[in-house]
């Protein structure tokens, strides 16, 4: 009965342990996003995703980048692996839309059907 206790308390000190190592820090997270995609970070911040908890990167692509120097962009990576997220979340039915950033606007249609260019421009 003692050795038996002794086992579960180690395992509970050694998946505790495993779990905390498993909690990557934003720190750690940028560095592995720069390394991996070769871009510079701006901003990390976590956020919680029906999926669990994932870290927001927002990133400056690198003047090698051509035509996509220099844009901005968020990457959401998985908080344990640092491995991208993809937002569409896949259903049986289809697919689902992510929900908007805090402080987004909602798209209104008249506006998203309006002309940019032209005659009619800003009507």
């Amino acid at each position: 009965m003692r050795i038996g206790g002794m086992l579960l308390a180690a395992a509970a000190v050694v998946g505790g342990w495993q779990a905390a190592l498993a909690q990557l820090s934003a720190e750690e997270v940028a560095r592995r996003v720069a390394a991996r995609f070769g871009v510079e970070v701006l901003k990390v911040r976590e956020v919680e995703d029906e999926r669990g908890r994932l870290f927001a990167v927002t990133v400056l692509l690198p003047e090698e980048a051509g035509n996509a120097a220099f844009q901005v962009g968020i990457l959401y990576v998985d908080a344990e692996t640092a491995e991208p997220v993809p937002r569409l979340v896949h259903r049986p039915a289809g697919y689902e839309l992510p929900r908007p950033l805090p402080g987004a606007p909602e798209p209104v249609r008249e506006r998203m059907m309006a002309p940019r260019y032209g005659p009619q421009a800003g009507r």
